[in-house]
């Protein structure tokens, strides 16, 4: 199978589990629970992050120049990027940045409010902004492998698709502020929630589809 079928394989495959688990949550009255804690949507990325990490880690060592010193090659940055995702992975698992929210609420004993409540957000943000400067940093890297940029671009445009999709579904203000009315805002709600967990595992697709071309371009080389 060529590079672009995987990749097609891959994205088509994730597109079409997204379809299922949300046709599944509608017929049950909750079309966001097939993407909820321990539910399938939440281990099918769970898995595709660890299958991140895990590609990251063979390119690394596919690329590895052992007369060079380890963290002077360019191509430490798939180590780093390896131990990232896989640090996600967990986080998506254990869901540790909800659970930094909620101990900052309990730790100060602070009222939890529509904008305290914000703050998983912005840790999310954080690690999107780490993402990208990593990138930067090790630019030189990428730059080897052209077809990457296409992979990133889009990727990273879901991921902060996602972040804004997460954003306005944290409750209904932004809904009855854009004039759905009270009794459908709640269903709106859930529905952008099921579309943040779509585009996530989207995203995530589409970086190992990318990565998965790098992987075979090293190895070709």
């Amino acid at each position: 199978m060529s590079a672009a079928s995987k990749s097609s394989t891959i994205i088509l495959s994730t597109l079409a589990l997204c379809a299922l688990l949300a046709g599944i949550g509608y017929m049950e009255g909750d079309i966001v629970d097939q993407f909820g804690e321990g539910k399938p949507g939440t281990i099918a990325s769970v898995l595709l992050l660890l299958a991140l990490s895990y590609v990251s880690f063979k390119i690394y060592r596919a690329r590895r120049d052992r007369s060079v010193h380890w963290l002077r090659e360019t191509c430490f940055v798939w180590l780093v990027i390896a131990g990232g995702f896989f640090f996600l992975a967990m986080d998506d698992a254990l869901k540790f940045h909800e659970g930094m929210d909620k101990a900052f609420h309990s730790s100060l004993d602070v009222e939890e409010t529509a904008l305290s409540d914000r703050l998983d957000d912005l840790i999310v943000g954080i690690y999107i902004l780490i993402g990208a400067g990593v990138i930067y940093l090790y630019r030189a890297e990428f730059r080897r492998y052209p077809f990457l940029k296409g992979y990133l671009v889009i990727g990273f445009a879901i991921v902060i698709l996602q972040t804004i999709l997460d954003v306005a579904s944290n409750d209904v203000l932004v809904f009855t502020w854009l004039g759905v009315p009270e009794q459908n805002a709640v269903f709106a709600k859930d529905v952008v929630r099921m579309l943040e967990e779509v585009v996530k595992l989207m995203a995530e697709a589409v970086f190992l589809s990318g990565f998965l071309e790098v992987l075979r371009a090293v190895r070709a080389e």
